[in-house]
């Protein structure tokens, strides 16, 4: 098998022509240029560069304990796009941290995690391949944009109907393909690649959990600024008492982010201290 399969090319193909029509188009030019500023902000450029040297030092232990080679570059290219990434913005847009997390872990320990390996190893030919892809994506579409609707309900089930049939056809020829290539399937280069995105995604979430942690900490800091007027050295003050107050909780920081306004008005040490203690009470 090549570098990439027959879906990954197919893919590529259909993103490139999408691409040059998009281009073609000067709103959707603007739009993305948008798009490429804000992702440019440099807060979001360092938590990506960060990320990416977490990765490289996830890689290397995973090299280190023979879970990692060189032929899973590129499933961890496209797991550092399609997932790290992904993952980052569900932990900034969640309130649930802890319900995540969980709900983290049983993603990654599912027996999808196999079946979607295997569909996604063998593939059909590539002429049958480009005409997949976009009926899948086409369905795909129609199918969220009638799910969101009540009156669509009816659209909904066939297109919920039609995913579920093709799937179980693209399964069974990932199974057929499989069966007949049962001694490549049963190396254990095949049990690295099926455990690379579980133990990827596992390792990340302390990384992620981090960041999320600061970000919430530089929120709260920020509003400190408003309310009463404050003393640099209160400030320093108000700072140290939050962190050691609420230290790597998100459940403590959710507090204080529901109490920042009587933080906005701390105009003395003694204030401070009585919310804190107030709220460790």
């Amino acid at each position: 098998m090549g570098l990439f399969n027959n879906r990954e090319i197919a893919t590529a193909i259909w993103l490139l022509v999408f691409a040059i029509w998009a281009f073609r188009k000067s709103g959707i030019r603007k739009s993305i240029w948008v798009l490429l500023r804000t992702f440019c902000y440099h807060k979001i450029l360092l938590s990506v560069v960060l990320m990416l040297f977490y990765v490289l030092g996830l890689v290397t232990a995973m090299r280190a304990l023979g879970m990692w080679n060189i032929g899973l570059l590129k499933d961890t290219v496209i797991w550092f796009f399609a997932g790290a990434l992904s993952m980052m913005m569900r932990f900034a847009t969640v309130d649930d941290t802890a319900g995540l997390f969980s709900r983290i872990v049983k993603d990654n320990l599912k027996i999808v995690i196999i079946l979607v390996f295997l569909v996604n190893t063998y593939t059909f030919s590539l002429g049958f391949e480009l005409v997949l892809v976009p009926v899948l994506a086409f369905i795909a579409m129609i199918d969220a944009v009638a799910s969101a609707k009540d009156e669509y309900v009816v659209v909904a089930k066939i297109t919920n109907g039609l995913q579920i049939v093709i799937g179980i056809v693209i399964l069974g020829f990932a199974f057929l393909k499989a069966i007949d290539d049962w001694q490549t399937l049963s190396s254990f280069y095949t049990f690295q690649r099926i455990a690379l995105t579980p133990l990827l995604s596992m390792g990340l979430f302390p990384f992620v959990y981090i960041m999320l942690i600061v970000s919430e900490y530089e929120q709260i800091f920020m509003r400190l600024n408003f309310g009463a007027k404050k003393t640099g050295p209160l400030k320093k003050y108000i700072r140290l008492r939050v962190i050691s107050y609420a230290k790597l909780s998100m459940f403590k920081l959710g507090i204080l982010k529901r109490n920042l306004v009587d933080l906005m008005h701390v105009q003395n040490i003694e204030d401070i201290d009585s919310i804190l203690n107030n709220l460790e009470n």
